[in-house]
C-alpha cells in the first residue's frame, strides 16, 4: 500500500480488520452487560429514549409476569430487561450474527430464563431471504427505508402462533421488525386473542392521526383484536417510526 492512500480507505482497512480480530465491544449500562458489534450503533441509555417519547423502557420498567416475548431481539437491549421481570423471556432473533452476539449476551449477565429462537416471525412458514444491514434496520423487506443492504442470508420463518404451546401463559410481546409488525400480529393472531398480553410495537410508518390515536393498518389491525391503542411517541430521520403500547380491553381468565 502506498503512503499516498487515501485516508478513508486506510480507515476502511482498518475497520475491516478490527472486524475480523475484535468484532465485538463492550459497555455497561443500569447494571446491564452488553457486547455489540463494532460496526453497530452501541446500546444507548433506555433513560435518554424515556426523555423523548421514544421505546418502551419505562413502562417495561412498571411490569412483571409470568412470560414475555421480544420479536426483533437483536443484540438484547429488552430481552435483558425483561428478564428481570418476567419468569421466561423468548427472544426472535432471525440474524445469524446478532443472534450468536444475543447468546453471548444472555451468557455474559448469567441469566436462565431468556431461550433465543433464531427465526424470522411473519405469517407464514418457510425459508425467506433477510437483507443486512450495517447499523441496523436488518429486514425481510429488501426495499425498507429505501436503504442499501450489505448481503443477503436465508432464514426461517414461522408464526407467533406455532409457539403457543411453549410460551404457556403470555403478559407481554414487544415487537420490532422492521415494517413487518402487520405480518407478525397476522401469524399470532390466534395466540393473541387466546392469551391477551399487553403489546408494545414499533410500527415503521408515519403515524396517521385519529381521534387521539392511529389509523395505520397496524393500529387498525389492533384495535380489531380488541385492545387500545396508544401512541406513545413518534420520530422521524432515515424512515418514519411511531411507538404503539396497546392494553387488551379485556383481561383474559386466570
Amino acid at each position: 500500500m502506498k503512503w499516498s492512500t487515501p485516508k478513508w480507505l486506510l480507515n476502511k482497512y482498518w475497520n475491516l480488520t478490527l472486524d475480523k480480530l475484535a468484532p465485538a465491544k463492550f459497555v455497561e449500562i443500569d447494571g446491564v452487560k452488553f457486547r455489540y458489534l463494532r460496526r453497530d450503533a452501541p446500546p444507548q441509555d433506555p433513560k435518554q429514549f424515556s426523555a423523548q417519547g421514544q421505546e418502551f423502557h419505562e413502562r417495561i420498567e412498571k411490569l412483571s409476569g409470568s412470560s414475555a416475548v421480544d420479536i426483533g431481539a437483536n443484540i438484547g437491549s429488552y430481552a435483558l430487561r425483561l428478564a428481570k421481570k418476567f419468569q421466561t423471556v423468548t427472544a426472535f432473533e432471525p440474524s445469524p450474527l446478532h443472534a450468536r452476539v444475543l447468546r453471548s449476551n444472555v451468557k455474559l449477565n448469567k441469566l436462565r430464563n431468556v431461550y433465543v429462537e433464531e427465526v424470522a416471525l411473519s405469517d407464514e412458514q418457510g425459508t425467506n431471504p433477510l437483507y443486512v444491514r450495517t447499523g441496523g434496520a436488518t429486514s425481510l423487506d429488501p426495499s425498507h427505508y429505501g436503504l442499501k443492504y450489505d448481503k443477503v442470508v436465508l432464514v426461517p420463518t414461522g408464526k407467533l402462533d406455532d409457539f403457543r404451546s411453549k410460551l404457556g401463559r403470555l403478559d407481554f410481546v414487544k415487537v420490532d421488525a422492521e415494517g413487518r409488525e402487520c405480518r407478525i400480529l397476522k401469524g399470532g393472531t390466534e395466540t393473541i386473542s387466546a392469551l391477551k398480553p399487553i403489546l408494545a410495537i414499533e410500527v415503521h410508518q408515519a403515524r396517521i392521526p385519529s381521534d387521539g390515536t392511529c389509523r395505520c393498518e397496524t393500529c387498525i389491525m389492533l384495535k380489531s383484536l380488541g385492545y387500545e391503542v396508544e401512541v406513545t411517541g413518534e420520530f422521524s430521520a432515515v424512515g418514519a417510526v411511531h411507538w404503539t403500547w396497546a392494553t387488551p380491553h379485556e383481561r383474559r381468565a386466570t
